[in-house]
């Protein structure tokens, strides 16, 4: 049955109708991994040093880590924001940032710790694959291939698959 559907996943040639939903999912997760400083992901960041953390606290009180200036967390969490990269093709979504010190935190230097601001936990990316399995039985039926939806909840991608993609005319 699983090769059968990855048979039929394979032959689809546009994913675009239901990034929309994963770009929000994607969204939401890297808003929780900077409210639980890197917790939500699996691993709670490293505390600054007390050197860095003292300079830090003079000149932006208050602020979290990862979130001096805010820039990195609004490109990271804000689809609208100047810094927030999206590249949809029909099979690829990437979502990032074009703030240049991202990779940095996220994958850490010689001298500072990694203190990835994206991880994506097992529940997340099971929810990605339920999005993309429910978008598949609903492109099945209309094709034919099943009749009725039964019981699988598609509240949430009702309509996508006859939608326009973006930039299709």
């Amino acid at each position: 049955m699983d090769r059968g559907i990855a048979r039929f996943a394979d032959g689809v040639a546009d994913y675009r109708p239901i990034w929309p939903v994963i770009e929000d999912d994607f969204y939401a997760q890297v808003q929780d991994q900077f409210k639980t400083e890197g917790e939500e992901g699996g691993e709670r960041w490293q505390e600054l040093s007390p050197a860095y953390a003292k300079i830090k606290e003079e000149l932006y009180p208050g602020k979290p880590i990862l979130e001096r200036t805010g820039d990195l967390m609004r490109s990271l969490t804000s689809p609208n924001d100047e810094n927030a990269v999206r590249i949809d093709g029909r099979k690829s979504l990437t979502l990032g940032s074009r703030v240049p010190y991202g990779i940095y935190h996220q994958t850490g230097t010689r001298k500072m710790p990694a203190r990835p601001e994206v991880q994506l936990p097992e529940a997340f990316k099971r929810s990605v694959m339920h999005h993309v399995q429910t978008y598949l039985v609903q492109i099945a039926s209309q094709s034919g291939f099943r009749t009725g939806m039964g019981p699988l909840d598609v509240s949430r991608l009702a309509g996508y698959a006859a939608r326009k993609p973006a930039g299709a005319r």
